[in-house]
Order: structure tokens, then C-alpha cells, then sequence
């Protein structure tokens, strides 16, 4: 009987300190891996008719957590210091979700810049909040760049989102896209072209269903937004951080701006490399992200 009652505390400490890799069924694994206690498994969920591949970052144990729905910037899917940050974020106790939209990473379909990819996200989600290790009522999104529109947009069509970092995205598109020929950074790639045309009056509609400022009345009331964005930032311009600030208040929604002033473009999720640019830049990376690990805790608890 001593015998049994050890074997069975063994086996319970085995399940406190070992992550489940059972998936929810409407996703397939493709693979997993255990870093640093956090167990990564890549899977394909279901996004339409269209498969799209997905990571999943879980923290030990087998208790239900709060999640985290990451949203990656640029067009080239997960990067290997997006994937760290939300390893981090794992390690703080959460559960997070990232997709690779479709067109990266092997996805079906081909990228179409914050419209499509507003779909794969708010799929996975709805994938995601059905696992067992995640409480389905404390979930957030945090989206940087490309990312962070998609976060937006998304949040104006459903209600279930318990807040939302946005992190140097673009609010106004016209506005960006003027800003892109002024400082001759428009690129001349075909995914451009395709998406933007000849600018806002030749292809009205397509700067319409991504225009970030236009679904600011449709989201959730109670839904916190924190705004932050790098001072240096020449890319996306503060003057898209703070057109969003002051359109969120204007129509009564909570949210918090923080610039940092020595701060360029994707700055949170390439926090080493601001660091070798100058202590300042490095200091403000990570002040940022201790600023937005502490809104996620205090928007998910």
C-alpha cells in the first residue's frame, strides 16, 4: 500500500511538471517540442476552406490558463524572435496562439495584407479557446505591425477579446500610404501592387476594409487597448499610434498610448537588437515589454 501511494504521487507530480500535447479536435499536430519547460506544438487548423498552419506555446503544468492570441508582423509567417517572445510570454504563465496567416509557412492561399488574415486569426481563436488549458473567458490579443491591424480589425467583429496591444500598427492606411510615397518607401513588389494599386482613389475599397479607424465604434466597450509605439519609428509613424489614441477616445473606449521615444520599428519583438543600437533603445524594449506582459496579466486575470 506505501508502494502504491508513492507511485501515484509520482505520477501527480509527473502531471503538474509535464505539459498535455492532446489537441482539441478541429486541428492536426505536425509537431512538438518541449524548451525550457514550454511545450511548442505546430498544428494545421482550418481557416475556411483553407488549411493554416498555427503554434501553440504552453507553460507547465495542466491547470487552465489565461491565453494569449499573438499576431506576428510582416508577410514572411513566424519569425524565430516572434517565437521567443511568445515563449517568454508562456513563461509568464500563459497560454498563447500564433498563426501564420495564410500564404506563409506553408499555408493554403497566398497573403492578402490584413484581410484574409483577419479570418485565420479570428479561426484560430476560435480553435484556441476551446483547448483545455485555456480559460475561455481571459483571453487577449497582442499584434505588432501587420499584426497589430489585424488585432483591430478583428476585435470590431467579435466581443470575446479581454483586451488588445497594438504595437506600431497601421490605423489610417491612407494616411501610411501617402507617408510610404512621401519618404519614397513604397515598395514596387506585385504584392503592393495587387494590394494598393495606385494608391487610395484607384483602388478605394481596398484601403476601406483595411482602414483601422473606421471599426473603432464596433469594439467591445470594456475592451482595453494599449497603444505602444517606437518615437523613431519611420516606417509606421507615431502619428498613427496617436490617430488611434485619439479616435479611441473620442468614442469613449479605454485606452493607454505609450511612446518611447528612442524607439524604431518592431522594436518589442527585436528587443536584442535595440539593445546593440544604444542603451537607450535597449532600456525601452524592455520597459516595453514589461509594460505589456503587466496589461495582459491585468487584462486576463
Amino acid at each position: 500500500m506505501k508502494y502504491l501511494f508513492l507511485v501515484l504521487a509520482f505520477l501527480a507530480m509527473v502531471a503538474l511538471a509535464t505539459p498535455t500535447t492532446a489537441l482539441p479536435s478541429g486541428a492536426t499536430p505536425i509537431s512538438s517540442k518541449t524548451i525550457e519547460g514550454i511545450l511548442e506544438q505546430d498544428l494545421w487548423y482550418k481557416s475556411g476552406t483553407l488549411r493554416i498552419r498555427g503554434r501553440l506555446f504552453l507553460p507547465r503544468g495542466s491547470a487552465q490558463v489565461a491565453g494569449i492570441v499573438y499576431n506576428h508582423g510582416g508577410v514572411t509567417g513566424l519569425s524565430n524572435l516572434a517565437a521567443k517572445r511568445c515563449r517568454e510570454l508562456a513563461q509568464a504563465g500563459f497560454a498563447v496562439f500564433a498563426s501564420s496567416y495564410r500564404g506563409e509557412d506553408g499555408s493554403d492561399g497566398k497573403v492578402e495584407v490584413a484581410k484574409g488574415e483577419v479570418d485565420d486569426v479570428l479561426a484560430g481563436f476560435a480553435w484556441f479557446k476551446t483547448h483545455p488549458r485555456v480559460n475561455p473567458k481571459r483571453i487577449a490579443q497582442f499584434g505588432t505591425s501587420h499584426g497589430a491591424l489585424i488585432g483591430l480589425l478583428g476585435s470590431a467583429r467579435v466581443s470575446d477579446f479581454r483586451g488588445l496591444v497594438f504595437a506600431y500598427g497601421v490605423a489610417d492606411i491612407v494616411a501610411w500610404y501617402e507617408h510610404l510615397v512621401k519618404t519614397n518607401q513604397l515598395a514596387d513588389d506585385q504584392l503592393t501592387k495587387d494590394t494598393y494599386g495606385n494608391g487610395p482613389t484607384d483602388r478605394p475599397n481596398s484601403f476601406a476594409i483595411r482602414m483601422g479607424l473606421t471599426v473603432v465604434p464596433k469594439l467591445p466597450s470594456a475592451m482595453p487597448v494599449l497603444i505602444v509605439q517606437g518615437g523613431k519609428d519611420v516606417i509606421v509613424p507615431p502619428a498613427q499610434a496617436e490617430a488611434l489614441h485619439a479616435t479611441l477616445e473620442q468614442y469613449q473606449k479605454p485606452s493607454t498610448l505609450k511612446i518611447y521615444p528612442n524607439s524604431e520599428h518592431g522594436f518589442v519583438i527585436t528587443q536584442e537588437a535595440a539593445a546593440k543600437k544604444s542603451k537607450q533603445a535597449g532600456l525601452e524594449a524592455r520597459a516595453a515589454w514589461a509594460d505589456i506582459q503587466k496589461f495582459l496579466l491585468e487584462q486576463t486575470k
